[in-house]
C-alpha cells in the first residue's frame, strides 16, 4: 500500500458544503474519512431546521451521532449526547426540530444484523469503564454502539491530562472527533506532535503506526469511531523506528 495512502488525515472546521443528496434531503456537510483505503464514511452535517425525511434502506443503517439540535422519530427525540441508529429494512420518518438546525456526525453503515427498532444511546447512560495497561488506568471510555450492532464500535474515550499511549497500532481504520480538550497526535510520518482542539476530525488508516493522548493542561474528551471490532497491537522501540525511518 503505497505510503501516500496512509498518510494521517486531518481536518479543522471546515466550511460546510451544500448536499442534496447524502440522505435524500438537503443537508451541508463536511466529509472527514473518505479514502482509498478506508473502510468507512464519516460526515460531519447541518441539518436545516423542520427538515423531514425518511429512511428505508435496504441494508443498510443511518447512525447519527448528535452534537446539537434535536431529531423526532417515532414518538422520540434523539437530543445533543445521544446517538441514534435507524435501522436497515424499515421505513423510518425523521423530523428536525423547527426551531434549530440539527448538527451531528452522520454514517451510513452496512447493518450487520437487523435491528426491530431504531436504537437510541444516551451518553450519560453508559459506564465509564477503566482501561488499563501494565496495572496503571490510562484512560476511561463509553461503549455506546458495539461491533454486532453496527460492525465497528462507536465509544466515548476521556484521556487524561498529560497522558500520551505507548506506540501502537490497529487492524482497522478509526476516525476521532474531538469534544473538549487538546487531543495530541503523533504518527510514523510526522516529525513531532501535532495538536487538535474541539470540533477537529484525527484519522488513523489500519496498520498505521502512532500514538495520542490529551495535553498537560486538561483531560481531552472525543468521540471514538471504527470500521470494525477494537483490537490494540503495542509496538517495541525497534519496530517503531524502522517504521519512522
Amino acid at each position: 500500500m503505497a505510503n501516500e495512502l496512509l498518510h494521517t488525515l486531518t481536518s479543522g472546521k471546515l466550511p460546510l458544503k451544500k448536499a442534496p443528496h447524502l440522505i435524500g434531503t438537503e443537508a451541508y456537510y463536511a466529509e472527514y474519512v473518505h479514502q482509498q483505503n478506508i473502510d468507512m464514511q464519516v460526515d460531519e452535517v447541518v441539518i436545516p431546521a423542520a427538515t423531514s425525511f425518511t429512511w428505508d434502506d435496504a441494508s443498510q443503517n443511518l447512525i447519527l451521532i448528535v452534537l446539537a439540535g434535536h431529531l423526532f422519530f417515532n414518538d422520540q427525540v434523539a437530543g445533543p449526547d445521544q446517538t441514534l441508529v435507524v435501522p436497515a429494512g424499515q421505513t423510518t420518518a425523521l423530523t428536525v426540530d423547527g426551531q434549530e438546525a440539527l448538527h451531528a456526525l452522520l454514517m451510513v453503515r452496512q447493518a450487520p444484523t437487523m435491528l426491530a427498532a431504531p436504537l437510541l444511546v444516551a451518553n450519560d447512560d453508559q459506564p465509564w469503564l477503566p482501561y488499563e495497561e501494565d496495572g496503571h488506568v490510562h484512560l476511561y471510555l463509553k461503549n455506546l454502539l458495539t461491533p454486532d450492532q453496527i460492525g465497528g464500535c462507536v465509544m466515548l474515550l476521556d484521556y487524561p491530562a498529560d497522558h500520551i499511549t505507548e506506540w501502537h497500532d490497529h487492524s482497522f481504520t478509526h476516525a476521532v472527533f474531538v469534544l473538549d480538550g487538546i487531543f495530541v497526535n503523533e504518527s510514523q510520518f510526522d516529525q513531532a506532535e501535532l495538536y487538535f482542539g474541539p470540533g477537529n476530525f484525527v484519522c488513523g488508516p489500519k496498520g498505521q503506526i502512532m500514538r495520542h493522548g490529551a495535553s498537560p493542561e486538561q483531560d481531552c474528551h472525543c468521540y471514538f469511531l471504527t470500521d470494525q471490532p477494537f483490537s490494540l497491537h503495542y509496538l517495541d522501540q525497534e519496530t517503531v523506528a524502522k517504521a519512522r525511518h
